[in-house]
C-alpha cells in the first residue's frame, strides 16, 4: 500500500517492482528457569543483579501481568514453543527424566513454522520436552541444538559419558561434554554458546534463536565471579542472587552478540520466565501469593518483556494480561504466516497503542485436579477437584489471600461456564505425576492455605 502510493506521488503507474522488501525479523527467546517475581532490577528490585536485562527492559515493552500456561517447566516450555495450550496435547505434567513422556513430534512448533518459512532456527540450553529422538530439538524445527535434554543438571561439567547421555546433545545427536578448557559454568557456555550462533546464523537469511538457561534452578551453585558483588547477603541466597548476576551477563553476551552483527533494529527479542519463583531456591515471589506448582499468581504470573524494534516504545509497560501462547502468534503474524490454530494472539497492534482492547478474554490453566480460569483481568477463578470454587479479584490489595464474598454471580457464572467448555475439549494427560503430587496439588491450592510461609513448606 506504502509503495503504491509513493509510486503514484512520483507519477508512475505501477509499483516499482524492483523495490527492496522488508527483511522478516530475527526472533529470539530467552528463558530463564525458576526465577523469583521480585528478583529482577524492571521488577523492582533493589539489589544489582541484572543491569543487562534492566536496559533490555527500559530499550522495550515490559508486560506488568505476563503469564504462563503451566506452573512448572516442561508444559510451560511445550505452550510457549508450540503457541497452543499444552494440555490440548495431553501435556500437563513434568516428564520423567530418560523416560518415553514428551511434546509428541506431530505437535508444530514455532521452530518448525519458521523453518517452513525460510529461517534459520537453532535451540541452545535446556530442552525438557522429551527424550525420545522424535522428540528431541533437532526433529522439531531446529537446524542445531547445544545444551541438555532433562531439566536439570549441576553447573559444573559433569564426571562420565555415562551421566552426560541425558543431558548434551548437539547437530547430529552427538553427546559433547566441554571439559574444563573449553567448558566452566553451564550458564557461562549457554551464554556464550548463542553468542556464537547469532554470527554464524545471521548471514544470508533471518534465524530464530530459542535460548533456555537453567539459571537460577536448583541445585543452588554460582560461578565465583559472580559472588564477589554479593559479599554483604547472608545464607542461600547469596547464590541464589549470584546465579541471577551470572544468568544477566550471560544475557549481555547475547545481546553484544546481536550489536556486533549489525541486526539489531530487524532483531525481536523477548524475555520470560518459565513459571514462578521456585522459593526453594530462595527466589522472592514478592506481593504475589503462591509459588512454582501453583495456578495462584506467584506460580503462573511471571517477568516478562519484549524489544520489538519499530513496535515497542522504549520504556513501555503493557498492563493487559498477556501470554506465552502470544509470542508464537505475534511472531508468524509478522511475516504473515497463519495462526489461526493457535490459542495466542498477535501483540503488536496493541503494543503500539492502536488496539486498547485486553488481548484475551479468558487464560486457563489445568494440572491434575486443579483448574483455573482469568477472565477480564481482573477475577480469578480456582477449582480444586469438587471443592467449591475460590474467586479472587487480583485488583484486592490481598493478593489471592482472601476469596470474595458473596461471588457475583454474573461474573462465576461466565468463569464456570468458560472453563468447563474448554476442560471439553482436552484430552486426558499423557501421563502422571502420582498420587502422591495429587495429594500435594489438592493440600497446596486449599483455600485454608493462606500464607507464603505455610505455601514454601508443602512439598
Amino acid at each position: 500500500m506504502m509503495l503504491a502510493a509513493l509510486a503514484l506521488l512520483a507519477g508512475a503507474g505501477a509499483v516499482d517492482e524492483t523495490a527492496v522488501t522488508p527483511t522478516p525479523p530475527n526472533v529470539i527467546v530467552i528463558v530463564c528457569d525458576d526465577a523469583g517475581w521480585a528478583d529482577f532490577g524492571f521488577q523492582g528490585s533493589e539489589e544489582p543483579v541484572t543491569p543487562n536485562l534492566d536496559a533490555l527492559a527500559a530499550s522495550g515493552t515490559r508486560f506488568t501481568r505476563g503469564y504462563v500456561t503451566a506452573s512448572v517447566c516442561s508444559p510451560s516450555r511445550a505452550g510457549l514453543i508450540s503457541g497452543r495450550y499444552q494440555q490440548r496435547f495431553g501435556h500437563q505434567n513434568n516428564i520423567p527424566v530418560g523416560g518415553s513422556h514428551g511434546m509428541p513430534g506431530d505437535v508444530d512448533t514455532l521452530a518448525e513454522r519458521l523453518q517452513r518459512g525460510g529461517y534459520a532456527t537453532a535451540a541452545v540450553g535446556k530442552w525438557h520436552l522429551g527424550y525420545e529422538p522424535h522428540m528431541r530439538p533437532l526433529a522439531q524445527g531446529f537446524d542445531r541444538f547445544h545444551g541438555q535434554l532433562a531439566g536439570s543438571r549441576p553447573y559444573t561439567p559433569l564426571p562420565d559419558e555415562q551421566t552426560r547421555a541425558n543431558y548434551r546433545q548437539r547437530t547430529g545427536d552427538e553427546l559433547i561434554e566441554h571439559e574444563a578448557e573449553h567448558f566452566t559454568w553451564v550458564t557461562q557456555y549457554f551464554g556464550e554458546r548463542a553468542a556464537a550462533d547469532i554470527t554464524e546464523l545471521a548471514p544470508g537469511k533471518p534465524y530464530f534463536l530459542y535460548i533456555a538457561f537453567t539459571a537460577p534452578h536448583t541445585p543452588l551453585a554460582a560461578d565465583p565471579q559472580d559472588l564477589e558483588p554479593f559479599a554483604p547477603f547472608t545464607g542461600r541466597r547469596i547464590v541464589y542472587l549470584a546465579m541471577q548476576h551470572g544468568l544477566d551477563r550471560a544475557v549481555g553476551d547475547i545481546l553484544a552478540a546481536v550489536d556486533a552483527s549489525g541486526e539489531r533494529d530487524n532483531t525481536v527479542i523477548w524475555f520470560v520466565n518459565d513459571n514462578g519463583g521456585a522459593t526453594n531456591n530462595s527466589s522472592d515471589n514478592g506481593e504475589l501469593r503462591g509459588m512454582k506448582g501453583s495456578v495462584f499468581e506467584g506460580g503462573v504470573r511471571v517477568p516478562m518483556l519484549v524489544r520489538w524494534p519499530g513496535v515497542t516504545p522504549a520504556g513501555s509497560t503493557y498492563h493487559h494480561p498477556v501470554s506465552t501462547l502470544d509470542i508464537a502468534a505475534s511472531t508468524l503474524a509478522s511475516i504473515d504466516k497463519a495462526t489461526e490454530d493457535l490459542d495466542g494472539v498477535d501483540l503488536r497492534a496493541r503494543l503500539q497503542g492502536e488496539d486498547v482492547s485486553p488481548p484475551h478474554k479468558h487464560l486457563f490453566w489445568q494440572r491434575g485436579p486443579v483448574g483455573a480460569v482469568l477472565t477480564d483481568g481482573r477475577w480469578k477463578m480456582i477449582l480444586v477437584g469438587d471443592d467449591p470454587p475460590m474467586l479472587f479479584d487480583l485488583q484486592s490489595p490481598n493478593h489471592e489471600r482472601a476469596t470474595v464474598e458473596p461471588i457475583p454471580e454474573a461474573v462465576a457464572a461466565d468463569m464456570t461456564a468458560a472453563l468447563a467448555q474448554w476442560r471439553r475439549d482436552l484430552p486426558p494427560a499423557g501421563w502422571s505425576s502420582g498420587a502422591k503430587w495429587v495429594d500435594n496439588q489438592r493440600e497446596k491450592h486449599r483455600p485454608e492455605v493462606q500464607t507464603r510461609e505455610q505455601e514454601r513448606s508443602l512439598p
